[in-house]
């Protein structure tokens, strides 16, 4: 409090030395309030440019105060259950973290399914990447064309190349 009223106090000598014409002021603030209250607060600090520091300090700091009271609650509660499941849980963390086989294939067995399978299709705006879902469904409504790419023979002339497959989305 005594922080924004030096500020209130440092912003009316300011405007002492400001140009007399009225600042332009934020449509946001000016319609929140009602023109007497405006009008008071203008009175009382001198300038519009006081009058719209004081109305900016004013409206946020109630504001600020409870959103801020309700995050720290709401981060003190969180830090309260993870302290409280580190506790329950810390001779077996300790045992894990003890074990002579950190690289044991059964922390590292998941690794090929862990990774999203990802498939590139052509569009017109260019290519895009679409997940194994996403394929398969376009793929049943019909959307997906398949396109093979060719390949010389030994003998000359060209053939289907299996291994080249460029998927298209109709659109």
């Amino acid at each position: 409090m005594k922080t924004s009223i030096a500020l209130i106090a440092s912003l009316a000598t300011a405007s002492a030395f400001a140009p007399t014409g009225t600042l332009p002021c934020s449509r946001t603030s000016s319609s929140t309030l009602s023109a007497t209250r405006r009008e008071s607060i203008e009175q009382l600090f001198g300038s519009t440019a006081a009058a719209t520091a004081a109305l900016v300090l004013t409206a946020a700091q109630p504001a600020a105060a409870a959103t801020s009271k309700a995050e720290e609650a709401e981060f003190n509660e969180l830090i309260e259950v993870l302290k409280a499941r580190s506790e329950e849980n810390s001779e077996a963390n300790k045992n894990y973290a003890m074990r002579a086989n950190k690289l044991a294939k059964q922390d590292f067995d998941d690794v090929k399914t862990r990774r999203p399978k990802l498939i590139i299709v052509s569009t017109t705006k260019g290519n895009k990447i679409l997940t194994k879902e996403e394929f398969s469904t376009y793929n049943m409504d019909g959307k997906i064309d398949t396109v093979y790419g060719t390949r010389m023979k030994q003998g000359g002339g060209e053939m289907k190349d299996y291994n080249d497959i460029t998927y298209v989305l109709k659109e």
